[in-house]
């Protein structure tokens, strides 16, 4: 059994680095293998969703996040070579900017950067997740667009207010 045969809790935390910068990280394994995408991963059993969040990029990126707050959560539906899948996304965004580390090698990623969004081929889920988070405004006809071409449904469901998780 796959870990993708049923429905994946996930956190991501959208780290933004100095100068109106964004950390990136470059996804080697699972459905958006190839991408350009915000550090996150799977929910250990037992671990609140804003730590999984803090651990992921630390993993990733090598960046200690001291604290962030939930923004967002997200419900990714589609499919890749491996059969359909459906994730529950808990979106933070760190407390403030923070550098890269040098020479840092991430965890089961491919390349970790700092840069404006505009430096970066977009994935369709980030459009959307960095607009909610403040730090882009992608209409949404062009948000609707390029989920439907990568064939992913997506639905938010924002949170009332933001939660810190220190």
């Amino acid at each position: 059994m796959s870990r993708f045969d049923r429905v994946l809790p996930a956190a991501l935390l959208v780290v933004p680095g100095p100068g109106r910068t964004v950390t990136f990280v470059h996804q080697l394994k699972g459905p958006y293998a190839g991408s350009w995408l915000l550090p996150g991963g799977g929910i250990e059993p037992g671990e609140a969703a804003c730590d999984a969040a803090r651990r992921e990029a630390h993993e990733e990126t090598g960046i200690l996040v001291d604290s962030c707050s939930l923004f967002a959560v997200y419900e990714f539906t589609g499919a890749w070579e491996q059969g359909d899948y459906h994730l529950l996304m808990f979106a933070c965004l760190a407390d403030r900017a923070y550098e890269l580390p040098e020479g840092f090698s991430g965890h089961n990623v491919g390349e970790v950067r700092q840069g404006s969004i505009d430096d970066f081929p977009m994935h369709s889920t980030d459009l959307k997740i960095l607009t909610d988070a403040g730090l882009a405004s992608y209409d949404h006809e062009v948000i609707e667009r390029a989920l439907a071409a990568d064939g992913i449904t997506m639905r938010a469901h924002r949170v009332a207010s933001t939660v810190s998780c220190g």
